[in-house]
């Protein structure tokens, strides 16, 4: 199964170029020049929210074209519209919360090129949708648990810090960490979806590593590329084997 990373800060960018394992490597907007010589491995990756900022986002995606960047991740329907008039091929991302094999034929027939399906899919589902277009799944990460407008820290504006160190206090004591963007703030899941050794039970064409906090990947790569089993005590195999309750 091919392998793919989801990054957020620039040391993680560099060392997921320097990994022959990644297929593909999603990128932020802010970062994406750093990796112009590397552009046909790159997915662009817009900001979630667009509402206040797709103009400013459209003119970054077509300077960025011009560098040679064609690929980009959609996070909604809206994004789709937005890079298909602007020529870049569209990804899907796990937000269009693809679930069965009505919505993959439906978003293929959009155009994308691939999908990533909902984390809230069962391995039994998956394993069972029509692949219309490839399909990958979200098979590491710290992943969000809410995208929010507010800062739950300073309750107000994002202050844009993606790493800050701050976080909140769940009512059983977990530690959440809290990533902000320009325009939006991500509350992750306090623990870590780790699926190293069972990649083998999924039916899928790519796997997505998904870094936010860590400052060092290569140790969390390789136990993907080698099949081993986590580690690490705590940590989740999601909804994929339990579904949602």
């Amino acid at each position: 199964m091919n392998l793919r990373a989801w990054i957020y800060t620039a040391g993680q960018l560099d060392e997921a170029l320097k990994c022959s394992e990644f297929e593909a490597v999603y990128v932020p907007l802010r970062l994406a020049e750093k990796a112009a010589d590397r552009a046909e491995k790159i997915i662009l990756l817009p900001p979630e929210y667009l509402a206040d900022c797709e103009e400013k986002t459209e003119k970054e995606l077509l300077r960025l074209k011009a560098l040679g960047f064609d690929k980009a991740l959609a996070h909604t329907s809206g994004h789709i519209e937005l890079l298909s008039r602007n020529g870049f091929k569209v990804c899907g991302g796990n937000r269009l919360n693809c679930t069965n094999s009505e919505s993959v034929r439906f978003f293929a027939g959009c155009g994308l090129t691939d999908i990533i399906v909902s984390p809230e899919i069962t391995i039994k589902r998956m394993n069972s949708l029509d692949m219309a277009v490839p399909i990958g799944f979200l098979a590491y990460g710290y992943l969000p648990m809410m995208l929010t407008r507010r800062c739950p820290i300073n309750d107000g504006k994002p202050c844009g810090k993606l790493r800050c160190g701050r976080q909140i206090t769940d009512r059983k004591g977990n530690k959440l960490d809290v990533i902000c963007s320009d325009n939006t703030v991500e509350i992750l899941n306090s623990d870590v979806l780790m699926l190293s050794g069972r990649l083998g039970e999924f039916h899928a064409s790519f796997a997505v590593l998904r870094f936010t906090t860590e400052k060092e990947i290569s140790g969390i790569v390789r136990s993907y590329s080698l099949n081993e089993k986590p580690d690490i005590r705590k940590y989740t195999t999601g909804l994929y084997y339990r579904g949602v309750e």
